[in-house]
């Protein structure tokens, strides 16, 4: 049952009283948290319609947080990495000076093939750099060391079965498919009928044209004479053609991947890693198209080698099938050397030969009376024209052996420490192998069970910068990914083993003095060979750009801080005189209506008649 209390005059006002004595003691709680607080409320609720501002703001400052904090761990990310690029590029600078001065001097053989394993080591500690218990130079990879020890790159690594080959073997391979079995660069010297002349041509027993594509000498033109006794002919029954692909054993698919190795126009061979795509991007480097059958896919090959000014030299692939190709169509040169009359002293015969690296060397012999043993320069002027052609013979073989052993010895070290260094764990990018159960040799794909692949990282086919980046800002992404297979490091590392490998490959002929001024020059030229692929320094750059897009958005989040902070101060603090003084102003209130309302609680009839 529910009970109507009485209502009592007066009850009105002494209830509303009450109500404003403890609206001012909340008033003075309040302002005296906001005093000892320097806050405005202790809850978002207490701002008011200041709330919205607070929260967006605190929201911003916390992202700020989390940017500042990825930007200090990025730039020391990007400080290694350009630490460790400095300093292969200090050390690729430092081997060039001192093989500039050899070749000048020819002098340091004896200690090139030191300074480049010294200079391999470092450079490859450098790669292997790591932070936060990250590697930087693997890609996505960043958990184990992205290359192996020197030891490992140079001969193999013994404690796998099967044995995995080195440099030191490839580079052997690589020699002796270039010199052939004779020496002479695969090169062939006969004496046709007449008995005063000298036959020099090419490979002649590669019927297909492939071996000589890619190992030993090409003829470069038509030798050239001084003086009326020399004859020279082409044999008119050989073209000097270079071969093309006949056939595959089947067309790409649509997304399989292939490498083809091209012959360019200026002697050296380049790579081109091929995805098949269709439609292909108009003027696209790195795809093929997709043809209805192996022979549409064969001519398209040779389309894509012709509009990059060269022909086909090899087809690598790890596709199931393997992706075979099948060449001909290859004609060898040949020409003959003959004597009309006998030659005066002084009269020469020069003969320009091209290899594979794109480079030549010129073979000229010059008529003596008297010509020293084993003369590589001159041949001797014999009783008759007879007698001076076996001369000329026996002196031109010794001249081709003495350039296969050094120029073309030493350009097959070069192209194998850059075959070796360009391959990476992808299917179908490994090194090449030399077939050597065949003859004349060709390449074989190599399989990663065989051979060291120096390259442990991440190697997929997008920019290495975008393997891995920071966010700097609420629209800013800066990529500061790396891979130790970039081209310009793959040249670095080449040029530093080319050196070390080279003598320990061949150990009887790394120590002389044409061969070491070959292999001083073409080292030379890969540790910084001017091209259109990016340098050291154009890797640099790209993180030097990233360190100041660090910085900057850095600076621009130190900016956006303040102004949150102080756009927060205006809303959350409590201006501490303002509230002094209204404290103050209550606790005076207050006062008084205690002071009241303990008078009027005195009251009564008689103290009033009183």
């Amino acid at each position: 049952m529910t009970a109507i209390r009485p209502y009592a005059a007066g009850s009105y006002a002494a209830n509303r009283s009450t109500t404003q004595i403890l609206g001012l003691k909340a008033q003075l709680d309040r302002l005296s948290t906001q005093l000892s607080t320097g806050r405005t409320a202790e809850t978002y609720g207490g701002l008011g319609t200041g709330r919205s501002t607070s929260l967006t703001a605190h929201a911003t400052l916390s992202a700020l947080d989390g940017y500042d904090s990825a930007i200090t761990a990025a730039q020391t990310r990007v400080q290694l990495v350009s630490t460790s690029l400095s300093q292969v590029s200090k050390l690729t600078t430092s081997l060039r000076t001192g093989l500039n001065t050899s070749l000048r001097n020819n002098t340091g053989a004896g200690t090139a093939a030191q300074t480049g394993r010294t200079n391999l080591d470092a450079a490859l500690d450098a790669l292997n750099q790591s932070a936060a218990g990250q590697y930087l130079f693997g890609g996505r990879a960043s958990e184990t060391e992205p290359v192996v020890s020197s030891d490992t790159i140079l001969n193999g690594d013994a404690t796998r079965s099967p044995k995995l080959d080195g440099l030191v073997t490839l580079v052997a391979q690589q020699k002796a498919a270039d010199l052939g079995a004779d020496g002479l660069g695969r090169l062939k010297l006969g004496s046709p009928a007449g008995g005063t002349s000298v036959r020099l041509s090419e490979d002649t027993g590669d019927a297909t044209g492939e071996s000589r594509a890619n190992f030993g000498f090409r003829i470069a033109g038509q030798p050239t004479a001084t003086g009326s006794a020399f004859t020279v002919t082409a044999d008119p029954a050989h073209s000097a053609k270079a071969a093309s692909v006949t056939g595959l054993d089947h067309a790409p698919a649509a997304g399989e991947s292939f490498r083809l190795t091209l012959n360019l126009a200026d002697g050296s061979q380049k790579s081109f890693d091929l995805t098949t795509r269709d439609p292909v991007p108009a003027g696209s480097t790195d795809s093929f198209g997709v043809f209805a059958s192996p022979a549409a896919a064969a001519a398209g090959l040779n389309a894509f080698a012709a509009a990059q000014g060269g022909t086909v030299a090899g087809v690598q692939s790890a596709a199931t099938p393997p992706l075979t190709a099948t060449f001909g169509g290859g004609d060898y040169a040949a020409y003959d050397v003959g004597l009309s009359a006998q030659p005066a002293a002084g009269d020469s015969i020069t003969i320009q030969l091209a290899l594979h690296d794109g480079t030549t060397t010129i073979v000229t012999l010059t008529a003596q009376t008297s010509v020293p043993a084993g003369s590589t320069t001159s041949f001797a002027i014999g009783a008759d024209a007879a007698a001076t052609t076996a001369n000329l013979k026996t002196a031109l073989e010794a001249a081709l052996k003495g350039a296969a052993a050094g120029p073309l010895s030493a350009s097959s070290t070069t192209r194998a420490s850059e075959d070796f260094f360009s391959a990476s764990t992808v299917p179908g990018q490994q090194p090449r192998r030399v077939d050597t159960t065949t003859d004349p040799p060709t390449y074989k794909d190599a399989a990663a069970t065989n051979t060291v692949i120096w390259y442990r990282g991440e190697a997929g086919a997008g920019d290495p910068r975008d393997t891995a980046s920071v966010r700097a800002g609420a629209n800013l992404d800066v990529s500061v990914g790396a891979r130790a297979n970039e081209v310009p490091i793959q040249k670095a590392l080449a040029g530093f083993a080319a050196l070390a490998v080279d003598s320990l490959a061949d150990p009887a002929g790394g120590g002389t003095a044409t061969r070491f001024g070959a292999l001083s020059s073409r080292s030379y030229d890969l540790l910084g060979k001017a091209s259109n692929e990016p340098s050291l320094d154009s890797v640099a750059t790209d993180f030097g750009l990233a360190s100041s897009a660090l910085a900057n958005a850095k600076d621009q989040n130190k900016s956006t801080r303040a102004a949150l902070q102080s756009s927060v101060e205006n809303v959350e603090s409590a201006p501490i005189e303002e509230v002094a003084a209204k404290l103050l102003e209550v606790q005076n209130r207050l006062q008084a209506s205690y002071q009241i309302t303990s008078s009027l609680s005195k009251l009564s009839l008689v103290n009033y008649m009183s």
